[in-house]
């Protein structure tokens, strides 16, 4: 019986487990094809270009939509800090349109009713 606790088996489990991914990384070359001749060689890009397609477009496209989202609540006058009690009314989404009350109302109606009124899972309306 083999000691899998042993230092030289964990050695070479460690090894067996690191070679495939010490491998496809060397295996990987890169393609040494040549465009073909009737395609038009492109103009290199400037760093500014560079810079401003990708740096500066996305940066103000984020403060835009920054601003989208936060203009409308700063307009408002929400003065919201972490700590502090939720001071609105609380909101049950996907609840009865009446509130918690309607739960009540609902819940007496239902007693209130026939028998034969009632579903269920015995599927009698």
């Amino acid at each position: 019986m083999i000691d899998l606790e042993a230092p030289v088996v964990r050695r070479v489990a460690r090894a067996a487990a690191l070679t495939p991914a010490l491998l496809v990384p060397l295996a990987a070359t890169p393609a040494l094809a040549v465009p073909p001749e009737g395609w038009e060689v492109a103009e290199p890009v400037s760093v500014l270009q560079f810079l401003l397609l990708l740096v500066v477009l996305p940066a103000a496209l984020f403060i835009v939509i920054s601003l989208l989202v936060l203009v409308p609540a700063m307009a408002r006058g929400e003065k919201y800090k972490p700590g502090q009690a939720w001071r609105n009314e609380n909101e049950w989404f996907g609840g009865p349109r009446g509130g918690v009350e309607a739960t009540d109302e609902a819940a007496g109606e239902l007693e209130g009713g026939d028998e034969s009124s009632k579903g269920g899972a015995s599927a009698r309306w």
